[in-house]
């Protein structure tokens, strides 16, 4: 049986601007921050990791090679225009590497209610020509993951914020949910109302 090659997107290149306090990657976690946090994460699902990164680049590769060294990153020079653009720079930079991936799990750095037991259930799901979705109580979310093919077409199409959302809605009959409430909590960190949540963020 042939090992699947699998591969870890984590989406870390925003701003942070509705915080009003700069890239959300860099929120204190733990001793730590988020985007080493999800990098964690990832390779303890059994995933190589690639970090799109944006603003305070350089603070986030010094704290990404002191706690998870093995991750890469790729900067996103239109981090502005959204989601997508950090999702078109990591799927190039895995388009541009000797062996690509056969799945690709796109993460969020601003889950922390995301860790290793919901990514493997997903990848455990997961299904050779389909997406496979979390679901939160009944209600789809982050993370995805894909057949690499699938994530190169659904960056080509993505646009503003809507990340790989463009094609999953233009291809529902190929999207799986899988349940994750029971895990964990797929809630963002947007705002500085929803830092409350986790009286772990710094």
């Amino acid at each position: 049986m042939t090992l699947l090659y699998r591969h870890a997107i984590v989406l870390a290149a925003g701003s942070g601007s509705r915080l009003g306090r700069g890239p959300k990657a860099l929120l204190p976690w733990n001793h730590e921050v988020l985007v080493t946090r999800v990098a964690r994460v990832a390779a303890l699902a059994g995933c190589s990791v690639t970090v799109a990164v944006g603003p305070e680049a350089g603070t986030i590769r010094r704290w990404l090679r002191a706690r998870s060294p093995s991750a890469s990153t790729v900067y996103v020079r239109d981090a502005s225009l959204g989601m997508s653009a950090s999702l078109r720079a990591a799927v190039r930079h895995l388009a541009s590497a000797p062996a690509r991936p056969h799945v690709v799990v796109v993460l969020l750095v601003d889950q922390p209610g995301v860790d290793e037991t919901v990514v493997s259930r997903l990848l455990a799901a997961h299904r050779p020509g389909r997406a496979t979705r979390a679901s939160w109580r009944g209600i789809p979310g982050t993370p995805v993951v894909f057949d690499t093919a699938d994530l190169l077409a659904a960056a080509a199409i993505a646009h503003g914020d809507s990340g790989a959302r463009t094609w999953m809605s233009r291809h529902p009959h190929l999207v799986d949910d899988v349940e994750c409430a029971d895990l964990g909590s797929g809630a963002d960190v947007d705002t500085p109302g929803d830092l409350a949540a986790w009286p772990q963020l710094g």
